[in-house]
């Protein structure tokens, strides 16, 4: 078994904290570092040499299963290629959230992430994940929240989510998306699958004439089939009618890769997603009403919720100026076609999407930048106008 040996190293960017926390992580023997990520590194060899890599000069390291790498230098006509058996440990520099005490909403500030007995749990530091449902799945309580992450070892974390098997429906799925994992190398699978990573799940029919509707797309994980697979779980998905699913729905999906495509140029910059749909309770405008169909689709034996709405949450982080962006897509789930091309008539701030779904978004984030970022709507900034 590789052993992990981590050192934190806290640091600060101007006179404002930072998100960024750096982890030297040593794997020895050597081999993938555990989120299957590109990351600064340094390599010691067992003959003695050591070989250091800086993430600006890096352009894309590819893992070959357990056996080695391949790494792309920028500027370099030819890629390196190393065998883990040729090394005797690897120092990978790998970016976290600041787990200072100015982030007290964070989910290290509720949960243990430290140890490995937290299984997927550790993962949720990143700064795409919302804070975690307190309803924790466990021996004892087999109806609880678990959290599932899928990955490659290529392109690392696909997506992550967080499954209610009281609901038997997904809380959320929360990605990331960036020049290193969105590559388009293959075509849509369509084979949809029941997830064996939790306690109740549906089956991969849904009765009635609703949709098996993503929250990650299919679309935005294309790099390899493995990982354009792993999309297809029936974790993922949320009962959904067609005409939702297939028009206003997929043009936001469109516009989400617009955003990554034209926001993220440069492989450092990088934009946090958020999908869900209700499946509790909602609050608009001061009024709290049910965030479900009184119908429900059955699926496997188990009643699935029919969300009211859907939603997405964005956040922009450009890693050369430090400055974030953040914005919200709320959208009613009707059958119909909702052809309206105007995407600031959905678009909301953080904050109050929060106020919505009672869910804390982006809660790793430092709390000042947090609460600088989320009551900001700049539809200029996502390039989206309003018809009214």
């Amino acid at each position: 078994m590789k052993k992990l040996i981590l050192s934190m190293m806290m640091l600060l960017v101007g006179m404002t904290m930072s998100a960024q926390t750096y982890q030297t992580v040593t794997v020895e023997p050597a081999g993938v570092p555990s989120d299957g990520e590109m990351h600064a590194m340094t390599i010691y060899f067992a003959n003695g040499e050591v070989k250091s890599f800086t993430l600006e000069e890096l352009e894309k390291v590819t893992y070959v299963g357990d056996e080695g790498m391949k790494v792309y230098v920028k500027d370099e006509p030819e890629c390196f290629d190393y065998l883990f058996s040729e090394m005797t440990s690897i120092d990978y520099e790998i970016e976290v959230e600041d787990v200072s005490d100015n982030n007290k909403n964070a989910n290290w500030s509720e949960f243990d992430l430290s140890s490995t007995a937290s299984g997927n749990l550790r993962y949720a530091y990143r700064l795409e994940y919302p804070h975690l449902n307190s309803n924790r799945f466990s021996p004892s309580n087999r109806t609880g929240n678990q959290v599932v992450v899928k990955s490659t070892s290529q392109y690392g974390i696909t997506y992550s989510l967080e499954w209610d098997n009281a609901k038997v429906a997904n809380r959320w799925t929360c990605y990331t998306m960036h020049a290193g994992n969105m590559q388009q190398n293959v075509s849509r699978s369509n084979s949809f699958k029941v997830d064996p990573d939790v306690e109740r799940c549906p089956s991969t029919k849904y009765s009635g004439n609703y949709s098996r509707g993503h929250l990650c797309p299919s679309a935005d994980r294309l790099a390899s089939t493995a990982q354009n697979q792993q999309t297809f779980y029936m974790t993922n998905m949320q009962p959904q009618w067609q005409n939702h699913n297939g028009v206003l729905w997929e043009r936001m999906e469109e516009l989400c890769r617009d955003f990554a495509e034209n926001k993220c140029d440069t492989r450092c910059d990088t934009l946090y997603v958020v999908k869900a749909a209700t499946i509790s309770d909602v609050t608009i405008d001061g009024v709290t009403s049910s965030g479900v169909y009184d119908a429900t689709c059955e699926s496997g034996g188990y009643q699935l919720p029919v969300p009211k709405y859907f939603y997405m949450a964005f956040l922009h982080y450009n890693k050369s100026s430090n400055e974030y962006n953040a914005m919200a897509f709320w959208t009613l789930h009707q059958n119909v076609m909702d052809k309206n091309t105007n995407f600031g008539d959905y678009a909301i701030s953080i904050d109050e999407l929060e106020r919505r779904t009672g869910i804390d978004f982006f809660c790793n984030l430092p709390d000042d930048i947090e609460d600088d970022v989320e009551y900001k709507l700049d539809l200029e900034f996502w390039n989206i106008t309003k018809s009214r």
